[in-house]
């Protein structure tokens, strides 16, 4: 997966609005860790349940050895969501749209990421 910096402009590919990139993480580059809500966890998730660009292969997480698809037990029809093949977004209060790959859920589980507050805030916003 290529590297994009937090809040850098989405130009992975080509859409008709601004969108701003948020948890496109390299093991080549550092990044922020803390604590995320569990309820915000779990508006991830559902927006994980959708994705955008879902693509024919899949890209494993560089910090550990969990293999992609990652399938993450969710309250949905098929008792789980499939990680690390597409991506989700989320339009902020802001009127801005966020894009992340749908491992921004594991990334933030298993590893601490910690995403831009601005996009915690459009994703607590979409899950109220």
């Amino acid at each position: 997966m290529t590297y994009y910096p937090d809040l850098s402009e989405y130009v992975y590919t080509v859409d008709d609005q601004r969108m701003l990139n948020v948890g496109w993480l390299s093991a080549s580059h550092a990044f922020p860790t803390g604590a995320v809500e569990a309820s915000t966890m779990q508006a991830i998730l559902r927006l994980c349940e959708s994705q955008y660009n879902i693509m024919r292969g899949v890209h494993d997480c560089e910090f550990c050895d969990q293999e992609s698809p990652l399938r993450v037990p969710a309250d949905v029809e098929r008792g789980y969501v499939s990680l690390g093949m597409g991506e989700l977004r989320v339009k902020g209060v802001d009127g801005l749209t966020y894009a992340a790959p749908s491992l921004i859920y594991h990334y933030i589980e298993a590893h601490r990421y910690l995403p831009p507050s601005e996009f915690l805030a459009a994703v607590g916003a979409a899950g109220s």
